[in-house]
């Protein structure tokens, strides 16, 4: 045990050596530091020692095991040599019966009769001497490789050390910190033996962690790029994000949660730079901006924004980019595998083509709603998304195709058009003198996997803004579930969510208004769940749909009650309020933890139905009950078991009054089981809180920005023991974990 004896002595005086500058108060803090510290080391030690005691426990037993095979072998040989004597015995008792018959001139069945009895036990006695003699070489073998074991044990505790490391690029930027390596120094891997220091495959274990409960994972921006990162993703541990680094504008980047690990992808999009004259001296110039190729980007007013979008698979990522500067050239969908020689466009489908020529009518902002089709057996990661293709200087065959549905394995040959639902029948020019393209197209939105099937919503001339679905398997193709809204009125169907073997969706069919509907794929089954708000051109408008189990948890408004909480099985006697959370006409709002306004049309922004969350098997959702303000809420589909988790923000103030106006998501998630979210408790400005259901149990986590105003953390994304997030410190925004530390930190 003096290998750990020694370690434990070391950290201890490294733990006071540390803390002995400083006042008296100082000092009883770091003192109570220390302890606290020092019984995780011992912990940590204590389960490296269990591992070194398990060594030695099974040289005990080798050893043990040796002498009870040498016991069983003497035993064994005990065994034979009294089968050797008793087989002689036999072959004397044979002898005087061949004799006998010999001499015998009379009746010698009996004599013939003992003869075979005589050589049938001699068969026994030699197959029973056999049998030992194996037995004998099998114990003989067993304890030759139990002495071997013995020797490789004690070599293994007489050879057992430890050295310490001083580690920066494996943790996260302003927290480096030292490991104990454990192992033998035997020049294993690229250590070097005897050299005192434990490397490479010479380490067997790792002791001490990287200090702190949180950290800034890295910093590599300028003070008038500080504002990322953006659209957070996680594939195989790692983290996909866009950043701004002050020299590149906004790429991709990716990071481990490591200094070493942090670092930009690929720069798809360099300087882009005009010719320019300087007014007062004449002199030309390069006039070079670079605002990166993974940017939000306007359009003015004749078209939307454009967002960047990032979706992971299981061994890609998809995301959009722009990989020209100019405004003729829309963002293309691009893959990459998190390497540089693996990060590619997957098809340039939008190249030259004016935006603003004579007689188009483009809504379009590039592609979006990118959809990943997880890998699964041979097929790999694949993306679904919407948008038009259009290429220039080609003839009929380069005319926009309108937005459509597209599939993307992420080659070039394996990107195309899943089906032109409203095909090209536009003429445009000055004087129409081209034909045909489609400058609208069915704009797919809602994009929802169940199966090998993707569900969404499209519009065409026919019937309007309808329920689509389109199946994936070979034989599959494009089906209209349901003309809703019977016509060419669209039923505007919102919220495609998976739930009772089929999806939930909010619709109008000209007749009920806007009111929760339920499809398993086909017209006969696509049908109204219940009138929610009875009444001509009366709506209950259901949002924030969130599947809970086999039932659907949702708000809606029935006309009496405001909006309130609502729960359906799919059946309209199983569809009803939960509780009246703000009594009487008044509306409680309940949500879920991000999103803009409510969506009217399929081309309205804001499209986000934020979901409640799921948590310990209760809904969490927010709410204003009349007397509290909007606060975190929770239920179990029942009355009474709906109920105000905690009044973070004391009397009618609102402690998350910020769902809205963001664009971003991920202000939850469920983390080494406990529920994180961000809330503002009016002392410290939304910070970092968490919960495990219960009042007291409802606490801020870290008060990262001192003051009122708060860290505003977000895209929240749980990886490992780690919890990592974008946050405001008070000076920039960057990504930062919080986790708590195990331990041990060896000072």
């Amino acid at each position: 045990m003096r290998v750990w004896s020694i370690a434990i002595v070391l950290i201890f005086l490294g733990s006071i050596l540390s803390g002995c500058t400083g006042n008296g108060t100082e000092n009883d803090e770091r003192v109570e530091a220390i302890e606290a510290e020092l019984s995780d080391k011992i912990a940590e030690l204590d389960d490296a020692n269990s591992n070194y005691a398990m060594i030695e426990e099974a040289l005990n037993l080798a050893i043990s095991d040796v002498e009870s095979l040498n016991y069983e072998l003497n035993n064994t040989r005990n065994n034979l040599s009294l089968a050797e004597s008793e087989r002689d015995g036999l072959y004397e008792q044979l002898e005087l019966a061949l004799s006998l018959l010999n001499q015998s001139e009379g009746d010698n069945t009996e004599i013939y009769q003992q003869i075979s009895e005589l050589n049938n036990l001699i068969g026994q006695k030699e197959d029973a001497i056999e049998s030992l003699n194996y037995t004998i070489n099998l114990l003989l073998a067993n304890v030759l490789e139990l002495e071997q074991t013995i020797d490789a044990l004690e070599s293994v505790i007489q050879s057992v050390t430890y050295s310490l490391e001083y580690v920066v690029g494996n943790c996260p930027l302003g927290n480096p910190g030292f490991v104990m390596n454990i192992g033998f120094d035997d020049g294993g891997g690229a250590g070097i033996e005897g050299d005192g220091i434990l490397a490479g495959d010479e380490v067997h274990r790792t002791v001490g962690e990287c200090p702190g409960d949180f950290g800034m994972v890295y910093n590599d921006t300028t003070n008038e790029h500080n504002w990322g990162p953006q659209r957070v993703v996680q594939m195989g541990g790692v983290l996909y994000f866009t950043a701004d680094d002050g020299i590149h504008g906004w790429e991709l980047w990716r990071s481990d949660g490591t200094l070493d690990g942090t670092y930009m992808i690929l720069d798809i999009l360099g300087e882009d730079c005009d010719a320019a004259v300087d007014p007062e001296t004449g002199e030309q110039y390069q006039d070079c901006t670079n605002p990166g190729s993974v940017r939000d980007w306007g359009w003015g007013d004749a078209a939307p924004g454009f967002l960047t979008e990032i979706v992971a698979g299981n061994e890609k990522i998809f995301f959009t980019a722009f990989n020209a500067p100019k405004a003729t050239n829309f963002a293309d969908v691009w893959v990459s595998d998190g390497t540089a020689e693996g990060t590619h466009v997957v098809d340039d489908i939008w190249i030259d083509w004016d935006y603003f020529c004579d007689g188009c009518e483009f809504y379009y902002s590039g592609p979006r709603d990118l959809m990943v089709v997880p890998s699964n057996g041979n097929l790999p990661d694949r993306v679904v998304f919407s948008a038009i293709k259009a290429i220039a200087n080609t003839g009929d065959q380069g005319f926009p195709k309108g937005e459509e549905l597209w599939i993307s394995d992420g080659t070039q040959a394996g990107t195309r058009m899943l089906a032109n639902i409203e095909p090209e029948t536009s003429s445009f020019g000055s004087s129409n003198e081209y034909c045909c393209a489609d400058f609208d197209g069915s704009i797919p939105r809602d994009m929802v996997l169940k199966g090998s099937q993707i569900w969404f919503t499209a519009q065409t001339e026919s019937y309007g803004r309808e329920l689509y679905r389109f199946n994936l398997q070979l034989g599959g193709g494009l089906f209209l579930v349901k003309d809703i809204n019977s016509g060419v009125e669209t039923s505007n169907p919102l919220y495609l969510t998976h739930g009772s073997g089929g999806l939930y969706l909010s619709a109008d069919d000209g007749v009920t208004g806007q009111e929760l509907h339920f499809s398993l794929g086909d017209a006969f089954t696509t049908n109204l769940v219940k009138d929610i708000w009875p009444g001509t051109d009366n709506s209950s408008n259901p949002w924030h749909f969130t599947k809970f189990g086999s039932k659907l948890v949702f708000s809606a408004d029935d006309g009496e009650n405001g909006r309130e909480l609502w729960i359906t099985d799919n059946t309209e006697a199983g569809t009803y309020m939960i509780k009246d959370i703000n009594p009487g006409n008044n509306s409680s709002n309940p949500s879920g933890f991000y999103g803009g306004s409510m969506a009217s049309s399929a081309n309205d922004e804001g499209r986000d139905n934020p979901d409640m969350e799921v948590y310990n098997g209760e809904v969490y959702f927010i709410a204003d009950d009349g007397v509290h303000g909007k606060e975190l809420w929770k239920t179990d589909g029942t009355e009474e078991g709906t109920v105000m988790v905690k009044d973070i923000a004391q009397g009618n103030n609102s402690s998350i009054w910020f769902t809205g106006g963001l664009a971003v998501k991920e202000w939850t998630t469920v983390h080494q089981g406990m529920l994180y979210f961000v809330a503002d408790d009016f002392i410290h400005g939304p910070e970092l809180w968490r919960t495990d259901g219960t009042s007291v149990g409802t606490q801020m986590v870290v008060d990262f920005n001192n003051g009122s105003d708060g860290s505003w953390p977000w895209q929240f994304n749980s990886v490992g023991d780690k919890l990592y997030f974008s946050m405001w410190d008070g000076d920039q925004r960057q990504l930062w974990y919080y986790w708590d530390n195990p331990g041990p930190v060896i000072t």
